[in-house]
């Protein structure tokens, strides 16, 4: 027979696992409930396979722990000890056990690493965290008593003590140390607010509790809805008037008996409700509202105290920061994925310049502006009849690589990828940056490009090879961020945008032409050849055309 027994209990109730998987949590569902704030919802399970019981972490907050050694998926043997939470757990095979082999009984001393059972793993034994409290008017070398963990959770009143007030704070110390590490160690705002419900269910008396976030649209809705055995709460209806009060005032409130309270005379859920004792806090950070904390006893009149109310407060305070950590990180988050978007289309200094001109809390300004620029259009000669030879996925990786080779280059020399249209490839050079010498630049480009292509060709199969043709233009456009909230884009529009287009219609396969403004900027660095005029679509007067020279 395999069984657990909780002998961190009075009466050491055990277990038996007579399945393949023995679920351990602080949900009603589990196997073994622990009814205890630092284990998860579902915590860990002891799973059966081949012969052999292994315990693994279900991705738990607080983790688990064989034989006082952290570990996520560990093999079990007789004598282990498991400590979840507060909870220890001796596991037993007891078709290993023989009378005299009965679990043994509990000690308050710790028992050394022998009997957590024969792994040879000198562990220390394990024993509940210790809090060092002061006791007034003791003599020197005897001046602290020592508190465990055990003690501290217990209820006020429960404590043998000489000051039930002083355990008390340390309840409430405690209770904010779970918190904070909580807060630094969870891995998401959800988790940390299941969390932080359950612990302030066990040292404050509500019967009801709801934390609640501004979304979006800066409308206070419920996060988490919970009572004191974890559940929750479908369709909660609280008093709006004590929270609004909260969130205005950016102070606590506590009422012993709201029905009677005059602050809230105008509160009729208060009546409806039924609300006799409740307490709300704000959760704000800085100068800014982020939320609230809402408990409320349906029940008793005072079950509120000032204590509660300052220890509210306190862990009001630390789950602000963590909805602030939270904000932050999605900021950041998005900060990547804008990145990311602006790095497929700009060069790595261009994108470095937006990111320093836009601000994510207020997204791209949609502003546009007239500037110079110089447009690169580049096309594949014949791609239709390339297409007609190949399947689509041969064809879509023959144009990714393309695309590729000709991207590293146009962001060489500073350009932005404006956009792709079929296998054509738009290109622009002194938008959003002007760098001086932006024609000189484009120019560049396109005479590596085509460079490039013979290197490109020479490694595809006689069947598959192509060429390209190039269009460049100089001239005044509009430039900036167009599009609706859902989706904009960087462009330019312009005639001088129409006319690089028409002019790579002019060029033939292998060569680049340019118009009259950007061989009026790069002729003495380049070599041209005058190919006269031609009258370009949608034109009405003639185009001087060169065709740079390489």
């Amino acid at each position: 027979m395999i069984r657990v027994v909780l002998i961190s209990a009075p009466d050491r109730p055990a277990y038996e696992i007579d399945s393949d998987t023995f679920s351990i949590g602080r949900m009603p569902g589990n196997h073994l409930v622990l009814a205890d704030a630092l284990v998860s919802r579902r915590h860990a399970e002891i799973r059966k396979q081949n012969n052999e019981y292994r315990i693994v972490d279900l991705g738990s907050l607080n983790g688990i722990y064989v034989n006082n050694l952290k570990v996520q998926d560990e093999k079990l043997v007789h004598g282990d000890v498991v400590v979840i939470g507060e909870s220890k757990l001796h596991f037993e095979e007891r078709s290993d056990l023989g009378p005299e082999k009965e679990s043994p009984p509990p000690s308050p001393v710790p028992p050394p690493a022998a009997a957590f059972g024969g792994r040879g793993k000198n562990a220390p034994g394990l024993a509940a965290p210790e809090i060092v409290k002061p006791i007034r008017g003791a003599d020197p070398g005897h001046d602290v008593e020592v508190m465990s963990l055990d003690d501290i959770m217990k209820k006020p009143g429960e404590v043998s003590t000489p000051e039930a007030g002083d355990s008390l704070r340390s309840r409430y110390f405690f209770i904010l140390y779970q918190v904070a590490r909580a807060l630094n160690s969870t891995n998401s705002l959800s988790e940390l607010l299941d969390q932080t419900m359950a612990l302030i269910f066990q040292v404050i008396r509500a019967e009801r509790g709801v934390i609640f976030l501004y979304n979006e649209n800066m409308v206070l809705e419920p996060v988490i809805s919970r009572n004191p055995s974890g559940g929750e709460l479908p369709e909660i209806t609280i008093s709006q008037t004590i929270t609004q009060r909260a969130i205005e005032e950016k102070a606590g409130i506590i009422t012993a008996d709201a029905r009677y309270d005059s602050r809230f005379d105008a509160g009729q859920s208060i009546m409806d409700y039924n609300i006799h004792s409740a307490v709300c806090v704000p959760l704000w950070e800085r100068s800014r509202t982020r939320g609230a904390i809402y408990l409320d006893n349906q029940v008793q009149t005072y079950a509120f105290s000032e204590d509660d109310l300052d220890l509210l407060t306190a862990i009001a305070n630390q789950v602000a920061i963590a909805v602030q950590q939270e904000e932050m990180q999605e900021r950041m988050r998005e900060h990547a994925v804008f990145r990311a978007n602006l790095e497929r289309f700009h060069s790595p200094d261009v994108v470095s310049h937006i990111m320093q001109q836009s601000r994510l809390d207020e997204g791209v300004k949609n502003f546009l502006e007239e500037k110079e620029v110089t447009i690169l259009f580049a096309d594949i000669c014949s791609f239709t009849p390339l297409l007609e030879r190949m399947d689509p996925q041969e064809a879509a990786d023959l144009l990714i690589n393309y695309m590729d080779e000709m991207t590293s280059i146009i962001f060489k020399y500073k350009g932005t990828v404006d956009k792709f249209i079929g296998d054509a490839i738009m290109a622009i050079f002194g938008a959003p940056i002007s760098h001086g010498n932006d024609a000189e630049l484009a120019v560049c480009s396109a005479v590596e490009m085509l460079k490039k292509m013979e290197e490109f060709k020479a490694n595809l199969p006689e069947g598959r090879r192509f060429d390209i043709r190039i269009g460049i233009n100089t001239g005044v456009v509009v430039s900036g961020y167009l599009g609706s909230k859902q989706r904009m884009e960087y462009t330019v529009l312009g005639d001088a945008v129409n006319v690089a287009a028409r002019l790579q219609n002019f060029a033939e396969a292998g060569t680049a032409v340019a118009g009259e403004d950007t061989y009026a900027k790069a002729r003495g660095i380049f070599d041209f050849k005058d190919r006269g005029t031609t009258l370009l679509k949608g034109k009405k007067a003639e185009t001087q055309v060169y065709q740079i020279v390489f």
